[in-house]
């Protein structure tokens, strides 16, 4: 019986004594960005001889490389699933990755971390064929080399599967249909070919039950629970790359998963985490990018952190404190803090949007420095909150906590007019406004802001410019007898961006080509910008990197305490409204149920009274 010999992406058919090579055959779609011409001499190319027996170097009678085939077992374990080498990227001047190394085993799940903008999904880019590297990198899949740069949609080919943070479902189509999408639009299938619905749905109920997943295939995937929908995307990603190793006969595969946790309260993490042990069980190795530190604790083996595109360290991560990964994230000055860290002033005129700490200090005891209105808000109810009543004083910030589905999310939504309120009040200094009255015009003009958890969608214009999201709000202060002072608001954009800490500075590029992090800095931007009474936050740090959270964390504590500005702010991160607040109310199945204070916030407690009152009145 023949063997097969992979070289560099090439396969050749090698007699049982390794003799005389046929013609060399690559696997279909090998190297992917290749026709079968350019294939067959991209085959060839490779001058290092292998001989076929020994696996070392020597010279065959025709000078044709060979090499044994795909390995099994423990030789299969001993190469890597995927492997990149001296991978760059560059955006004009700015260098995203620089010589970038790092490989996965199989079976094993690898945590990529760093701050926004460090590099981590510019490299899933190049990964996906979205982006082309820089030339001299080089990417090993199964131990075979692949020609760079891939085309966008050849990944699946060679055994990549990726899985983004909005998940890329289709929420008006049901569960059994974007459970089959990926296999009808890349698995070969006409588009006008009947569905035996019947089979497609023995199938895909034989394949939820693969994994463990109990789903209804009739829903549509819209109405899922935000964790439902995580695991309907894994399973149709670990699905394509099972298919992908029955066809190939390949071992590797290699699912990556972009910030999965990012939309999942903690009680619902765990049920995530069973599915990745399902999928690495199958045989494919995860890549799994996350900023949620306890989230890679918990699932990962490896970590490897990206820091300004470079590769800055690699650990076992039962060998890691957390405290040690954050210093490799951020470094360690930016945890134990300093008079150096970004902190918002007083705003005289809107181009003073920060000075230092002593600076700040100084000026808070200034005359100028207006005095803040407190926030009451009276018998607020709608669908999911009933007869809710709080207030928040001048400069204090007001965290609400609560479990999925309580009812806290709506908050902040139904106070700026996003969301039609049934009835209640809102009393903003001396100004008294019916919450069922309130609109996003309104609002602004009674300049209350809102910093929502989708600032992708709901908070910034993704095909404007950076400068132009943050001075959206204050355009109109710039507009004087007929004329419109672009050049003014084009400094006052840059200054922000110098001050806010958004990276790279560039105030002519299109926000949405800016990390997520850095997203968030740009719509806390804006809004501080225009100087709010009352500012409302709805998961603010939701998929940004520690560096950042801590940055936002500043940003809004120094803006409430020098400008007197009442704030709610909203997360099911608990801890982080221990670590921000002066006072959190727990909010359970739409009614308030607790006010916590002082010593007695914490992380804990708060979790606390939240699982208490619900598991009370579910009895």
């Amino acid at each position: 019986m023949a063997r097969s010999a992979i070289v560099s992406g090439a396969q050749h058919s090698v007699s049982p004594g390794g003799t005389t090579p046929r013609t060399p055959r690559c696997p279909r779609g090998w190297p992917p960005n290749a026709g079968p011409t350019a294939r067959t001499k991209l085959c060839m190319t490779d001058r290092r001889r292998v001989l076929p027996d020994s696996g070392t170097p020597g010279d065959s009678d025709n000078g044709v490389s060979l090499q044994e085939p795909p390995a099994t077992g423990e030789q299969a374990a001993a190469v890597p699933a995927v492997e990149v080498r001296g991978i760059s990227k560059d955006f004009g001047s700015n260098r995203a990755l620089d010589s970038v190394d790092l490989s996965l085993a199989h079976g094993e799940v690898l945590g990529l971390l760093g701050q926004n903008g460090s590099g981590k999904s510019t490299l899933v880019k190049v990964l996906a064929g979205v982006y082309d590297p820089e030339p001299g990198g080089r990417l090993f899949v199964g131990g075979e080399e692949v020609a760079l740069p891939l085309a966008p949609g050849q990944a699946s080919q060679i055994g990549l599967s990726f899985v983004y943070q909005n998940l890329a479902l289709a929420p008006g189509l049901s569960v059994l249909e974007n459970l089959t999408l990926s296999q009808r639009i890349g698995g070969g299938l006409s588009a006008w070919e009947p569905i035996n619905w019947i089979a497609e749905h023995k199938t895909a109920a034989a394949v939820l039950d693969r994994y463990d997943v109990r789903l209804d295939l009739d829903r549509r995937t819209g109405e899922l629970a935000p964790v439902d929908q995580a695991r309907l995307a894994i399973v149709r990603a670990a699905e394509d790359l099972r298919r992908y190793r029955t066809r190939s006969g390949y071992k590797h595969s290699v699912l990556v998963l972009d910030e999965p946790t990012v939309f999942l309260p903690e009680e619902e993490v765990d049920r995530l985490f069973d599915l990745i042990r399902t999928v690495v069980a199958e045989g494919a190795a995860v890549l799994f990018i996350s900023h949620d530190l306890t989230a890679v604790r918990a699932i990962t083996d490896r970590v490897v952190v990206l820091r300004d595109g470079r590769v800055l360290g690699e650990e076992v991560t039962a060998d890691i404190r957390e405290e040690e990964l954050v210093d490799l994230i951020v470094g360690a000055p930016a945890r134990n803090g300093d008079s150096a860290q970004p902190v918002l002033a007083p705003v005289e005129d809107q181009h003073a949007v920060a000075l230092t700490l002593a600076a700040m200090e100084s000026a808070g005891d200034q005359a100028a420095v207006a005095a803040g209105e407190s926030v009451i808000v009276e018998h607020l109810t709608d669908e999911r909150l009933h007869d809710l009543s709080f207030e928040i004083g001048a400069g204090e910030i007001l965290g609400v906590a609560g479990l999925i589905g309580s009812g806290a999310e709506e908050l902040p939504y139904l106070l700026f007019g996003a969301r039609p309120a049934g009835f209640g009040t809102l009393r903003l200094g001396a100004e008294t406004m019916g919450v069922a009255g309130l609109s996003p015009q309104r609002s602004v003009r009674e300049r209350i802001a809102l910093v929502p958890a989708d600032r992708a969608v709901q908070g910034l214009s993704q095909s404007l410019t950076l400068w132009e999201n943050i001075v959206m709000l204050v355009e109109g202060e710039h507009f004087r007898r007929g004329v419109f002072h672009r050049g003014e608001l084009v400094t006052l954009a840059r200054e922000a961006i110098r001050r806010f800490l958004i990276r790279p500075p560039w105030a002519h590029s299109v926000v949405s080509t800016f990390s997520g992090g850095n997203q968030q800095k740009a719509l806390i931007a804006k809004w501080l910008l225009a100087r709010p009474r009352l500012l409302l936050l709805h998961e603010p740090t939701q998929g940004v990197d520690v560096g950042a959270r801590r940055d936002i964390y500043r940003f809004v504590q120094s803006a409430a305490a020098l400008h007197h500005m009442a704030v709610l702010w909203v997360t099911t991160e608990f801890g982080e409204l221990a670590e921000v607040c002066d006072r959190v109310i727990v909010v359970t199945q739409g009614r308030h149920t607790a006010t916590l204070a002082g010593e007695e916030l914490t992380e804990e407690a708060i979790s606390a009274a939240a699982l208490r009152q619900t598991r009370e009145d579910n009895r």
